[in-house]
């Protein structure tokens, strides 16, 4: 609980208008999730959890950790736990949390966007990583379908964006090469799937680490119609009080804009106006980060 203010001071100045936290960690018995919706509320009125899953004959009860912070409205939210996590990650409700949001444009009307929110597996095989990964892919493509069905939502042009903690490095161990790991993530999360900070930076340019030594946290455009302008990360590790940690991974985070692309331009494409990249035009630009905290 020490660090719950800090964490507050450090997103409550609205940099990003909608905020993916991993490792909100809660048993039945704390209120992680909500010291922090209310100390965010008056920037980030709009929140989604889950709550803890009871463990039969454990005093014990932990959930996902993870939560969607919105500036912006949540229309409906899902939920889908993996049923295949293996060692400590077993005790918890390890899964992935899709949110549609709807974005007010100038003009009064409003934009659908999806984003869904995940933390796989940590160690074991990489085999319950992808598995993990193909769970997050077909309950997205089930949330999308039901609201094809119950709100006539296009399905193939709203965009969709695939954040989290998906402990799968991009990188060996000296960083000369891509790992086949990495690769086969990106076909389990689906052929439209783009690494949005690998878009903007090739890898010569910029490793991108998300801890000290790997680069695990991801944002994901995962399908649909959008413009990236920017991507990176936020170094979150540093604090008043040294002897504690804000996280041990830096805040992936990617900046995109919610507009109609014409025919000929792809689902994923850079921004090379500067008055596109600050939003003077009618087109609305979103900045998404997302976090592994430590509680």
């Amino acid at each position: 609980m020490d660090r719950i203010p800090d964490y507050i001071a450090q997103f409550k100045n609205g940099t990003y208008d909608i905020l993916c936290l991993q490792e909100v960690w809660s048993g039945t018995q704390t209120t992680y999730p909500d010291v922090l919706w209310e100390g965010l509320q008056e920037v980030y009125p709009y929140n989604v959890s889950t709550e803890p899953r009871p463990l039969t004959g454990l005093n014990l009860g932990l959930y996902s950790g993870l939560m969607i912070f919105s500036k912006y409205p949540i229309e409906s939210y899902d939920f889908h736990q993996y049923g295949n996590s293996s060692g400590i990650d077993g005790f918890s409700g390890k899964g992935v949390m899709t949110a549609h949001i709807k974005v007010p444009d100038d003009d009064g009307s409003t934009r659908d966007m999806i984003v869904s929110n995940t933390h796989l597996n940590a160690g074991g095989p990489t085999e319950i990583r992808l598995n993990q990964a193909q769970e997050m892919r077909s309950s997205v493509d089930r949330y999308l379908n039901k609201l094809k069905e119950t709100e006539g939502l296009d399905i193939d042009k709203v965009p969709v964006f695939g954040l989290g903690d998906f402990n799968t490095d991009e990188w060996n161990d000296d960083m000369s090469d891509v790992q086949d790991d990495y690769l086969q993530l990106l076909v389990s999360l689906g052929s439209s799937t783009q690494d949005i900070f690998r878009f903007l930076y090739s890898r010569d340019v910029d490793v991108g680490l998300t801890t000290s030594r790997s680069r695990i946290d991801f944002a994901f455009g995962l399908s649909g119609e959008y413009k990236v302008v920017g991507a990176g990360w936020t170094d979150l590790s540093k604090r008043a009080n040294p002897a504690f940690r804000l996280s041990d991974h830096f805040g992936a985070h990617a900046t995109i804009k919610l507009e109609p692309l014409s025919a000929n331009e792809g689902s994923l494409s850079k921004d090379s106006s500067d008055a596109s990249i600050f939003g003077l035009c009618s087109t609305l630009s979103l900045s998404l980060v997302m976090s592994s905290l430590i509680m």
